[in-house]
């Protein structure tokens, strides 16, 4: 088995890192630990990545993309030159390139990959950046969660237990993550964030900022002209990085647009004030996060800033006044998620390591059924399955109902929110069970919905009576369901080397990554099941405790093929005693 690399799919900049004797170690790109996330096309047509492209985007930004992760699970196409691309197309140009600069460094074909994505990423999200890495010739065994990935590479290092709050605000999104560290297990507790919230958006506002000053100065909008909008974005974005060193920097630029020259000075006291609204947002999340985990700040040991755009001095001030904590950045923010998910890579590859992975879902997942609403009835109330916060991977059943007599079908509706009503919340997809048995209404179908370790839903409807069923693995929205692999390979040609093409589905899960997924969800069952026990009644509760007691005794033997017979055995239990 080859090496097994981690991959950290950034909005504005991506990083490649494998496990070298066992420590973490990134991989150049072109001679730097950091590839923009950049592609674009020369004036002949040829493919373009990383900082190459970046640095034509002000004179060509018409044929560069930038952000494509932004659109990861979208439908809309974006140009490049005289051509058009899926987020998937671009985004595998990005993972290609990566794993080029892998098989160079390590000297050997790499097909493999851990790949990390925001923890707000939702189904539809995750499943273009799995048809991005397949496109890419890599078979992407997990995809887990930034601040997780962080989480992991923290305590590489690391023999204390501690609690963590992992503040991780990027390009393009923010996540805050509680987690865990308890016996070499890492454990997500709770996860809040924004797919649309970073450092892009600091840059957004400060160019507008600056657009109005030079429309005051010379009635003319920058902004509104491609090139001038493009290079302005480049030099805001240097003004951005500066003024976290100085209180002071200017913005100049001849020959912005025709001959009017820019030369703006910006203070960063008021930079902060432009940004200060987005920031207070990222405090929300935080205080969700532990209001969902049941946690005061009082209990956290350590904060850990992690993406570039955390570097902003108002984010550590505002971060200290909030939680009365200095936050720690011991570990290149830049980097440490790629150094987590090399971490992961190397679990799945067999590796000792020093932490067991425990991740959660940020989201709720449901139907829509009739039931009462308001003291009514209703024909779409929504009801929760896979509750936020669910340790991963998760699998939940619950008994439905015909309404009529002689009804030959039920249409399985899927939901993703909070919302009492279904109709409220996003809709995932549906599917029919037709060839219902001819019998009376109250025909009982048996719905369960299983999110496995990439946090990617199945879906399965059964008649109890007859054991007629279909499983669906949901596809949300129409943007990954409308991907076509062997189609996105032919319009990307010979940007994407033929001999990767065999990258198939992923193979059968190899031992290491089965002992993960064993223990994870023995994890989980053990955590349900404790919270059942002075809730039942004593047969149950001593029947429920001699499980516990044979799968601890299991985990201490080493015995994973037993402990995954009593996982199925404690689940089965729970389904009636949590219905």
């Amino acid at each position: 088995m080859g090496a097994v690399i981690g991959i950290d799919l950034g909005t504005t900049n991506s990083e490649v890192a494998v496990i070298r004797d066992g420590r973490p170690e990134i991989i150049p790109v072109d001679g730097e630990p950091i590839m923009p996330s950049c592609v674009g096309l020369d004036s002949r047509g040829e493919l373009l990545v990383g900082r190459v492209a970046k640095n034509q985007m002000a004179a060509a930004p018409e044929s560069t993309i930038l952000s494509i992760k932004r659109k990861m699970g979208q439908t809309e196409r974006v140009a490049m030159g005289d051509r058009f691309f899926s987020p998937e197309e671009i985004a595998s140009l990005i993972l290609a390139s990566l794993k080029t600069a892998a098989e160079a460094h390590l000297g050997e074909t790499v097909t493999e990959a851990v790949i990390t994505v925001p923890a707000y990423f939702d189904d539809a999200q995750r499943k273009a950046t799995q048809n991005a890495g397949q496109l890419a010739g890599l078979d992407v065994r997990r995809i887990i969660n930034e601040p997780t990935a962080a989480a992991l590479a923290y305590d590489a290092d690391q023999t204390s237990d501690r609690t963590v709050l992992v503040y991780d605000l990027g390009g393009g999104t923010f996540d805050a993550s509680l987690v865990v560290v308890q016996d070499g297990v890492v454990e997500v507790k709770s996860s809040h964030g924004d797919t649309h919230l970073g450092g892009d958006d600091f840059d957004h506002l400060l160019m507008e900022h600056v657009d109005r000053i030079f429309f005051e100065q010379h009635a003319v909008h920058p902004l509104a002209d491609l090139k001038a909008k493009n290079r302005l974005w480049a030099a805001v974005e240097k003004a951005k990085r500066e003024l976290s060193d100085v209180p002071y920097t200017r913005i100049r630029e001849e020959y912005l647009i025709g001959d009017l020259h820019l030369d703006v000075e910006i203070e960063r006291s008021a930079y902060e004030d432009m940004i200060r609204p987005l920031l207070r947002k990222t405090m929300d999340s935080v205080h969700r996060c532990f209001k969902d985990a049941l946690m005061l700040p009082g209990a956290l040991d350590k904060v850990i800033l992690v993406g570039g755009a955390s570097r902003t001095p108002l984010v550590a001030e505002l971060v200290k006044k909030e939680i009365n904590i200095e936050p720690r950045h011991e570990i290149h923010p830049d980097l440490i998620v790629a150094m987590g998910a090399a971490i992961q890579a190397a679990v799945i590859q067999g590796q000792k390591t020093k932490s067991i992975l425990v991740d959660i879902t940020p989201y709720t997942f449901g139907t829509g059924a009739v039931g009462v609403y308001n003291g009514q009835l209703h024909e779409d109330v929504f009801v929760p399955m896979i509750h936020r916060g669910t340790a991963l991977p998760a699998r939940k059943g619950k008994r439905f109902s015909t309404m009529h007599d002689g009804q030959e079908a039920v249409d399985v509706r899927i939901y993703q929110g909070e919302a009492p009503l279904a109709e409220d919340n996003i809709f995932i997809g549906n599917f029919l069970v037709e060839g219902l048995s001819d019998v009376p209404a109250g025909n009982e179908i048996v719905l369960t919905l299983a999110l496995d370790l990439n946090g990617v839903l199945e879906v399965t409807a059964a008649e109890k009576r007859t054991g007629l069923s279909k499983t669906v693995t949901m596809k949300t929205g129409d943007g990954t369901a409308a991907f076509d692999l062997e189609q996105a390979r032919e319009h990307l040609g010979d940007w994407i080397e033929t001999e990767s093409e065999s990258a198939g589905p992923a193979p059968s899960v190899d031992a290491a990554d089965e002992k993960e997924q064993v223990m994870a969800a023995a994890k989980a069952l053990r955590k349900r099941s404790t919270a059942l026990l002075n809730d039942i009644d004593a047969t149950d509760a001593s029947e429920l405790r001699a499980l516990l007691a044979d799968s601890q005794k299991a985990i201490a033997e080493g015995r994973y093929q037993k402990l995954a017979e009593l996982n199925e055995s404690l689940s089965d239990m729970l389904f009636y005693l949590e219905d």
